[in-house]
């Protein structure tokens, strides 16, 4: 008896000896140790700059998928079209999936600063009503939003669909408006009518997607990435963007490369459903994603000869990134370094593209407009004149990542 207790109580200590073992391991193996951000200002360049980063999610695309996607998108938007109803009201979205969430400060600023605006709140309620049933054609859609973990890659997802669909001015629950949306230097002297008291959208231009600059470090170290945790040195911010008109077809296609490489991700998972890190979020759903589908829809519309593919291609000289494997001679296209460094708005009107081929055109403004308040890509403070909008870069997806191990080790 008393040796079957012991051996008992022996079998029990080494359970909760090797449950204690993986549970520590999975702590160590994917949460990351918190740590001071540093400040990129001061740390270590390399000589060779990157315009140019090769997402996994490309490697082998599914093709297929992506053709039945973009063909039911502009179904959707032929039929918006034959409405007559293609400009976008003035409407500001903001998204809270979450049902015990309370708007802050940032939040009614942000309405407020904006009093001609529609100010439009997106709950989990409505967004399952606008996925299951506003954009029940789209193959596989309200399945693959489904599947997401979490409230941050729905949260992603929606935002494109939104702006897609309605148009209007997207920004993050945790973005600060620095100035009204129609007074801020880097859109009047482009997108509206200089005087803010009968600033109105510039008819003249043909844009439909307006963003921000939110890491421009091509010469970043391997060392400053990792200290960053940055999968790429460049990209544009999704935190805050503007559709002037309904039916971008830039987002169309970013909305393409979402559910695809979301899709791509689920089949090469384990049993147990796929599993979401830092890494594969920014580059399913967030900036990764969003970033490589501008640039290569500028690539695939513009003309050979236009001034974006020029500029990427002299910027080439001496790196070799665009020579394929197959020529001595680059590959026409678009790559980062038209936007490195950029001073002024930077405006493609959508009468630029190729004959045949969708743009919609795009404006890209300068890093201080919307990614002040870094401590990279040159960034200046959150009261610089050229700050449209501060974001607070709460990441309230990253920080239960880091807790659990404050938690335990302090």
């Amino acid at each position: 008896m008393w040796r079957r207790s012991y051996l008992g109580s022996l079998n029990r200590q080494r359970s909760a000896l090797i449950t204690a073992i993986v549970v520590l391991f999975v702590l160590f193996e994917y949460l990351p140790l918190p740590s001071a951000r540093p400040d990129a200002r001061f740390e270590p360049l390399q000589n060779r700059p990157q315009y140019l980063h090769q997402s996994p999610f490309r490697t082998n695309p599914n093709y297929e998928y992506e053709t039945r996607l973009s063909n039911a998108l502009r179904d959707l938007e032929i039929e918006g079209q034959l409405g007559g109803d293609v400009g976008a009201p003035d409407t500001v979205w903001q998204i809270m999936l979450m049902d015990n969430d309370k708007r802050g400060d940032d939040s009614l600023e942000f309405e407020k600063k904006n009093p001609e605006w529609k100010y439009s709140l997106v709950n989990a309620k409505w967004a399952d009503k606008f996925i299951t049933e506003t954009l029940a054609s789209i193959p596989e859609l309200e399945h693959l939003y489904k599947s997401y973990p979490g409230y941050v890659l729905r949260g992603d997802l929606l935002r494109y669909l939104i702006l897609w669909y309605y148009g209007g001015y997207y920004a993050d629950v945790d973005v600060y408006p620095a100035t009204s949306i129609r007074t801020c230097p880097s859109m009047q002297n482009t997108l509206f009518n200089q005087d803010p008291n009968t600033a109105i959208p510039n008819s003249n231009s043909n844009i439909s997607l307006v963003i921000g600059i939110e890491i421009d470090e091509p010469f970043a170290s391997t060392e400053k990435m990792q200290d960053w945790h940055w999968v790429r040195r460049y990209g544009f911010l999704q935190y805050t963007m503007y559709a002037p008109q309904r039916f971008s077809p830039l987002l169309r296609e970013i909305i393409v490369r979402v559910l695809s490489h979301t899709k791509q991700h689920i089949a090469q998972s384990h049993i147990w459903g796929a599993r979401y890190n830092e890494m594969t979020t920014l580059e399913i759903t967030g900036p990764g994603v969003f970033t490589d589908a501008v640039l290569d829809v500028l690539s695939e519309t513009l003309p050979s000869d236009h001034r974006l593919i020029q500029k990427s291609v002299d910027a080439d000289e001496g790196l070799g990134d665009l020579i394929p494997s197959y020529s001595a001679f680059p590959v026409q296209r678009v790559t980062w370094a038209p936007f490195y460094q950029l001073k002024e708005t930077l405006c493609i009107d959508g009468s630029e593209a190729k004959d045949g081929k969708m743009l919609g055109g795009l404006c890209v403004l300068p890093l201080n407009a919307w990614g002040n308040g870094q401590r990279h890509s040159g960034a200046e403070g959150f009261s610089s004149h050229h700050a449209c909008i501060n974001h607070r870069f709460g990441g309230t997806w990253k920080p239960w990542r880091q807790s659990w191990r404050k938690w335990l080790f302090g």
